[in-house]
């Protein structure tokens, strides 16, 4: 036998495995969590989706029919409790949302100055 072939082999045989689990743990970092679907209560519904790498946001006031769409939120928070932002202009538009809890989101409206113009907790419909 070949010393050099016989080591060869066994280098790849252990290294196989150890590939295998490798290619694994993209797939699993790979599925992020974020609210998808309309939530709303009596006066707003917010609806939620994520396409070609974009996350929009399409609100409705019930009571007037006014209606917004964005689209590009910036991500932060943390694990716990995520924050989706969205800007119009000189207002800023926020969803908080728990995983833990995922059939409700916190809207949030900020004016161009900061001031909260907006606070609703909205349950998935």
């Amino acid at each position: 036998m070949n010393f050099k072939g016989v080591t060869l082999a066994t280098l790849i045989g252990l290294a196989v495995p150890a590939i295998a689990t490798v290619s694994d743990t993209p797939s699993m970092v790979a599925q992020t969590s974020y609210p998808s679907g309309t939530f709303e209560d009596s006066v707003w519904s917010v609806t939620i989706n994520y396409s070609n790498n974009v996350l929009s946001y399409e609100g409705k006031n019930k009571q007037n029919g006014n209606n917004l769409s964005l689209r590009g939120a910036k991500v932060g928070g943390d694990a716990q409790r995520r924050v989706y932002t969205w800007v119009n202009g000189d207002t800023t538009y926020q969803v908080a949302w728990r995983p833990s809890d995922p059939n409700f989101i916190r809207v949030q409206v900020f004016d161009s100055k900061g001031k909260e113009t907006l606070n609703r907790l909205l349950k998935k419909s």
